[in-house]
């Protein structure tokens, strides 16, 4: 046993030590408030930081401020007012483009419609996959995990 190291171990220098990978960003976009708790509850007990917006404007806003790696988002958003025209489509086709200069959130849409309905649409907006309801907490899990490991742009710190 050298000076303090137990025999077996290896002592490392400082610059092959890792640190702690800092934790994703993920944005949840849902107006339900019990699917949101659901899917905020799962993801943070997965380690991972997570914000949520109830409505198309107030993600817009969250996700110019946070710039989350990757976005849960639900397509039927609640209207606040007639002259809310934000939907799921119009808050992806925003984070579509956001400039050069910043990384574009990995998508995930999640719906309750019939997926022949979403499918499409959720291709056409790039994103990563589509989530139907209901869905467990297992799989909403592994297409998180699935996404931001396909994806450069999201793996990159």
């Amino acid at each position: 046993m050298t000076a303090g190291i137990p025999r077996g171990h290896i002592r490392r220098n400082r610059s092959e030590c890792h640190a702690p990978m800092k934790a994703k960003k993920i944005l949840v976009v849902e107006d339900d408030k019990v699917a949101q708790k659901l899917i905020v509850d799962a993801l943070k007990a997965a380690g991972y930081e997570v914000a949520t917006a109830y409505d198309g404007a107030t993600a817009v806003a969250k996700a110019r401020e946070l710039e989350p790696d990757l976005v849960t988002l639900d397509i039927q958003l609640a209207k606040d007012s007639p002259d809310d025209t934000w939907d799921g489509f119009s808050v992806a086709t925003w984070l579509r483009r956001i400039s050069e200069s910043k990384s574009k959130p990995v998508i995930i849409v999640i719906s309750g419609l019939e997926p022949d309905q979403i499918i499409e649409s959720a291709a056409n907006i790039g994103a990563y996959t589509f989530l139907p309801r209901p869905f467990t907490k297992q799989k909403l899990l592994d297409l998180v995990a699935e996404a931001l490991k396909a994806t450069p742009e999201a793996s990159a710190d």
